[in-house]
């Protein structure tokens, strides 16, 4: 039979797990006196406390046994907030029954003039399909990416575009459609007025400086819209007090590269930024850092945003 010293010392290392992973050894000594002096008091509380540290014992099993699933976004795999797309390696043009189909690669933008005169400035990672001539009582288009859209007027002819949740219907005006896989949709007014409508819901009509998007409920909301919104247009990132995931969704999907947070903290963090788009993604991460609000990377082709 082991002696006496030889458990104590046993129970007193059971002290010292049971009060946390690495609790200081002034933590764990004053656990043991007051265990002691517990012992020389009523059975009772002796079988009370003897209870307490097979609880709290059991809890720390279950605690190991339960954290794969406890995980969070701290661990490798972080917070993916933009996937790279399949985009093609330079711009391509495509024609199938009298429809064109005109795609851009990462860093890139492209401008182009529809049959009836409307010009579209059309953002990376993009993809815009349209009738080679308008022949019907509507102008349609349908955009996968980002574009800047100024429409030719033509009363008699609305022109539509249309993207996977949001509907944009115009006689003749400037606006931008955002509508990257993955993200929140946005219109943004510049010029004139649209309706905008989501798949089968009754249009809402935007004033020029207002930005249509969708909340949290499913649905359309209307707001200004920030004055650096069209800067994209210009060549520039500009974030003015945004939201660092929105403003690293923009950046990753004008390089079309994937983006990781690895804290839940940082999503929420505002950022002032403004560089030119003609920069590398090196040059971009290095300013970025410089900011000091975390830490970013290259890492296995993404680029990993956490805390320094």
């Amino acid at each position: 039979m082991k002696d006496k010293n030889t458990n104590d010392h046993r129970l007193k290392a059971l002290f010292g797990e049971a009060l946390g992973t690495t609790p200081t050894p002034k933590e764990t000594e004053q656990a043991w006196q007051e265990f002691m002096t517990s012992r020389r008091t009523s059975p009772h509380r002796r079988k009370n406390l003897y209870i307490s540290i097979a609880s709290a014992a059991a809890i720390l099993v279950l605690a190991f046994i339960l954290w794969p699933t406890m995980r969070t976004p701290d661990s490798t795999e972080g917070i993916q907030v933009f996937a790279s797309l399949e985009a093609p390696k330079e711009i391509t043009f495509s024609e199938t029954n009298e429809r064109m189909e005109i795609s851009t690669p990462a860093g890139t933008t492209t401008t182009l003039t529809l049959s009836e005169g409307t010009q579209v400035l059309l953002s990376a990672n993009s993809r815009l399909e349209y009738d080679k001539e308008f022949t019907s009582n509507k102008r349609e288009v349908t955009l996968v990416g980002e574009a800047r859209f100024s429409v030719a007027k033509d009363s008699k002819r609305p022109f539509i575009v249309h993207t996977e949740q949001i509907q944009t219907q115009v006689l003749g005006t400037v606006f931008d459609v955002k509508a990257y896989p993955q993200t929140t949709p946005d219109v943004t007014l510049y010029e004139g007025s649209v309706e905008v409508s989501l798949n089968g819901t009754s249009p809402k009509r935007m004033q020029p400086g207002e930005q249509a998007s969708i909340n949290k409920e499913g649905k359309l909301k209307l707001e200004k819209a920030s004055t650096t919104q069209g800067n994209w247009a210009e060549g520039e990132f500009a974030f003015d007090n945004k939201e660092l995931k929105e403003a690293m969704i923009e950046i990753g999907s004008w390089y079309n590269i994937s983006v990781v947070f690895h804290q839940y903290h940082l999503l929420k963090e505002r950022i002032y930024f403004r560089m030119d788009r003609s920069n590398s993604i090196d040059e971009v991460l290095g300013v970025l850092n410089d900011l000091g609000i975390a830490k970013f990377s290259m890492k296995d082709n993404r680029i990993v945003v956490e805390s320094k």
